[in-house]
């Protein structure tokens, strides 16, 4: 499968995609290259769809590559949902929040955006609108479709979400998920646009019990294969992981001093009241961060090292060199 070469003239190219084919970006084709070994195009639009929409299709095969890496076989013989396991009982549909309509898309990264400009708790709100859209999209969809479908019915159905909905996303870590999914805090409700009650704590709601878990993250990113990759170029890495729960962990690294693997920062929030549990095993890998509801109280696993929470880097281009 043939990624990169473009299909399509440049004024219709996502921007994200345009920047791949930037010769400082010869690592990041390298990396997305490996993800997508053995990724079927079952409908023959993913390419284009790669090229032209970018984000959904990144996280695609991002998944794929974390499924290849816990040795996941997935079936891609099916249509529908985006990944069926073949040797176990799971299925698991991708989904991405993208911005609002007139808003900032996560492209347009802005010095505030680096700098955490805005408050927290409005940027956390705006989240969850995002996040909740996304979920119950999918659980809808769930409903009218997937469960009537033989290859489905009686498997755990996880729905793998990607936060894109603001160009700080990336630095917003796993909070807003939290709430939506458990309400901890018993909020109950919050409003979307200062005006529209939605609810929280979804996974204690009846018609959320038919999704097992959620897949999560909001560091599956650009500066995610930046750290794989194998450039010899000038980057610094700025992170925060999270150890015991409580604990923040800053780091300012050098790439040849920064370490990240495929798997850090992904999040599992497994559904107390799902009718059909994901097994607590599946996903049992140190830089696996699951969130788990036992007898009304919510328990994390925790990497020794912290689990990232958030990740940005910088390029230092030679004196002289073209941004």
């Amino acid at each position: 499968m043939d990624l990169f070469t473009p299909l399509l003239p440049p004024d219709r190219l996502h921007p994200n995609f345009k920047n791949l084919l930037s010769d400082n970006s010869w690592d990041v084709r390298e990396v997305l290259a490996d993800w997508a070994k053995g990724f079927i195009d079952r409908d023959n639009k993913f390419v284009r769809e790669f090229q032209t929409t970018f984000n959904s299709c990144w996280w695609e095969l991002y998944l794929y590559a974390v499924f290849k890496s816990l040795d996941i076989d997935i079936d891609f013989s099916f249509d529908a949902p985006d990944f069926v396991a073949r040797d176990i009982p799971m299925v698991v549909e991708a989904v991405i929040s993208s911005h609002a309509e007139n808003s900032t898309p996560e492209w347009m990264k802005s010095v505030s955006d680096l700098t955490g400009g805005g408050h927290i708790e409005q940027r956390y709100t705006e989240t969850l609108a995002r996040l909740y859209n996304s979920l119950d999209a999918k659980r809808r969809l769930f409903d009218r479709r997937y469960s009537g479908l033989p290859h489905v019915q009686g498997k755990s159905f996880v729905i793998a979400l990607h936060n894109f909905g603001t160009p700080d996303s990336f630095q917003l870590g796993d909070v807003a998920m939290q709430r939506l999914l458990y309400d901890i805090e018993e909020r109950e409700t919050f409003l979307k646009n200062e005006s529209i009650p939605l609810p929280l704590g979804i996974f204690n709601r009846s018609e959320f019990a038919c999704v097992s878990a959620v897949m999560y993250s909001s560091v599956a990113t650009y500066g995610k294969v930046r750290a794989l990759g194998q450039s010899t170029e000038q980057f610094v890495f700025q992170a925060i992981r999270i150890r015991n729960n409580s604990e923040l962990i800053s780091i300012a690294a050098d790439k040849p001093d920064y370490i990240e693997s495929l798997r850090d920062g992904l999040r599992v929030f497994h559904n107390p009241n799902a009718t059909a549990p994901l097994p607590f095993g599946l996903f049992e890998q140190p830089d696996v961060r699951e969130f788990r509801v036992i007898d009304g109280e919510m328990l994390t696993t925790c990497h020794p090292e912290g689990d990232l929470c958030m990740r940005q880097v910088m390029r230092i281009a030679p004196h002289g060199a073209d941004l």
